[in-house]
């Protein structure tokens, strides 16, 4: 511990967007992108003067004497991630969160209110994203380079923080500026997902390009880029006609949940026939069961993935428990027989819903 400094100090955290989507389609695969990823972010840390404190899964703790080192390594990475080369659809973005304070020191690193406000910071983000906190943003004011700018992206209530915490975007050229809306206590779901935590019942909705590989090769990059581009903003759009909260988006694949089973079934529905404007089709699947909200992970999203893989292009699949759920209203079934999925005991009854 003699080489970690005291004090002042910036953290920064990074975590990687989906991983639970990205460990699901990379199999084997993701190990090495993962292994990839470090060496870059260990790489960047070394170079402008970082301490590694931790790392578990798919995360990094650093701290830097100074803020100006912490914003540049955090743009080093950024940049490093976005010129990698990754697997076919399984390209790793992560979200970086950096705040200013004096984190206490302990036998194993450091503890206390400002490593905490650190990671808040950053699980408000999304992969590519860079976020400060207002104490670290003040620090900066007039130390960025020219090229860098920040965003005030105003307050949000973070969880197990007890007051709002004003949160700035850092803004560099040649990287994308736009994301979702941050995520905190003030986003739709997640005041009741912060009251209840650890494992809540909801229906998972899960959408996949299909035929994603050819539409690459046949159009290129640029112009796949720009198709995905539209793809993954119509989805959004039907998603909040119909309530539906995004929770990752990996690729041209995406994971929503919903409060309502019936709705999710209609919106499933309507995503079929939103994206044919775009002369696709996708494979959508729900199923119903406990998910863990801190990572969106558990049996259920993994029997919801593996459904849309025994669908067929332009299908909606759903699940026994979700047929059981909307039993009594309008929505009609036909049986699309028993399926066995890997790493998954017994047997599954799939059905295509039929609405009215």
């Amino acid at each position: 511990m003699s080489e970690f400094p005291e004090g002042t100090l910036t953290v920064l955290h990074t975590e990687i967007e989906s991983s639970t989507l990205l460990t699901l389609r990379l199999g084997e695969r993701y190990r090495e992108a993962l292994a990839t990823q470090r060496d870059l972010i260990r790489a960047a840390f070394a170079a402008h003067g970082g301490h590694e404190v931790d790392t578990q899964g798919d995360s990094f703790f650093a701290v830097f004497t100074r803020a100006t080192e912490a914003v540049a390594a955090a743009v080093a990475i950024q940049h490093a991630l976005a010129a990698a080369v990754w697997p076919e659809g399984g390209t790793i973005r992560v979200r970086i969160g950096l705040h200013t304070g004096e984190p206490i020191r302990t036998a194993e690193g450091y503890t206390g209110i400002d490593v905490i406000r650190g990671t808040r910071v950053c699980d408000a983000g999304h992969g590519g994203q860079i976020l400060l906190s207002g104490t670290t943003a003040v620090l900066l004011a007039y130390a960025l380079p020219d090229e860098l700018s920040l965003r005030d992206m105003g307050a949000y209530r973070l969880k197990g923080l007890p007051q709002p915490e004003k949160i700035f975007q850092l803004i560099v050229p040649d990287l994308p500026a736009d994301f979702p809306p941050l995520r905190s206590l003030d986003t739709p779901r997640r005041e009741q997902v912060a009251e209840v935590p650890g494992r809540l019942l909801a229906t998972i909705l899960f959408v996949d390009m299909d035929n994603s590989a050819e539409l690459i090769v046949e159009l290129g990059d640029r112009r796949w880029l720009a198709l995905r581009t539209q793809f993954t903003a119509l989805i959004r759009q039907v998603l909040a006609r119909y309530g539906g909260q995004e929770m990752e988006m990996v690729g041209d694949q995406m994971l929503a949940v919903f409060d309502s089973t019936a709705v999710a079934i209609r919106c499933g529905a309507a995503i079929g026939e939103a994206v044919q404007e775009l002369g696709l089709t996708t494979r959508v699947s729900i199923h119903a069961g406990e998910v863990d909200y801190e990572d969106i992970s558990g049996i259920a999203v993994l029997t919801c993935v593996r459904m849309a893989s025994v669908g067929q292009p332009g299908e909606l699949l759903v699940s026994q428990t979700v047929k059981e759920l909307v039993a009594g209203s309008s929505i009609r079934f036909e049986a699309r027989g028993t399926h066995r999925f890997k790493g998954l005991p017994g047997e599954w009854a799939l059905f295509t819903p039929v609405l009215a």
